[in-house]
């Protein structure tokens, strides 16, 4: 064990804080960090309502671990192709540099290898959760309209193919989807 490196791996993955996304919490702009946890805490609600057994920790690491690449590449928004362009670049840079220090490195190139490459059904879980916390923000930020530019169409061709692999995530987006609609937001 090795103090100093715990110390930068806490430090380091601590300014996803910092990072700001493109929804609103209140008067602000939500952290990385917040929609991370918003994600762990919507999959400890719905997991027990798949129809099959998932390891729960699992999805958990994947949730925890799968935007900390932001605090070096920031957060691209899906609605904005120049960022999206460079998304791929910049977050296969921010892994490395996070892989060059973190304490537990070969644990977490596996989480981050099994979620981007969606090799288990927890990784594809964890992804349809991903995309219902944005629809769930989306909902909560009072300040959000279509005008935004993100459309129903949009939504429903990046995010459908993620939620429709389990049928709770299914519905769920589904509802979502019908009051962002009835209030305008998309």
């Amino acid at each position: 064990m090795n103090i100093d490196n715990l110390i930068q791996s806490f430090t380091e993955l601590e300014k996803l804080k910092t990072v700001e996304r493109g929804l609103n919490v209140g008067r602000r702009k939500e952290s990385s960090a917040e929609h991370s946890w918003s994600c762990l805490l919507i999959a400890d609600l719905v997991i027990d309502y798949t129809n099959e057994p998932l390891d729960r920790l699992k999805v958990f690491e994947y949730l925890l671990y799968h935007d900390v690449v932001e605090v070096y590449a920031g957060d691209a928004k899906f609605n904005n192709p120049e960022e999206m362009k460079l998304k791929r670049e910049k977050e296969e840079k921010a892994l490395l540099k996070i892989e060059s220090f973190i304490s537990n490195r070969d644990r977490f190139k596996k989480i981050m290898s099994e979620y981007e490459n969606r090799n288990t059904r927890e990784a594809e879980f964890a992804k349809a959760i991903d995309c219902l916390d944005s629809c769930v923000r989306n909902l909560n930020d009072e300040g959000a309209t279509k005008n935004d530019g993100f459309t129903e169409n949009l939504i429903r061709s990046k995010y459908l193919p993620h939620v429709s692999k389990f049928d709770i995530t299914l519905q769920l987006f589904e509802a979502l989807m019908e009051k962002l609609v009835e209030l305008d937001k998309v």
